[in-house]
């Protein structure tokens, strides 16, 4: 399964906080109900893939 980069978070922007990171997962999430959206801290940004079939 391909993830898909959706924000690189810049460490040192003292804008990005944690609740406009969380905010930014909820609004992804809401769009795209077909999407598992997560941060990834290797790439340091917001990312999804397909949900899996269970």
């Amino acid at each position: 399964m391909e993830k898909e980069i959706h924000l690189k978070i810049d460490k040192n922007d003292p804008d990005m906080t944690l609740r406009a990171v969380m905010e930014k997962i909820q609004e992804l999430q809401a769009d795209n109900p077909g999407l598992e959206v997560f941060f990834d801290g290797d790439e340091y940004a917001i990312c999804s893939r397909p949900k899996r079939e269970i």
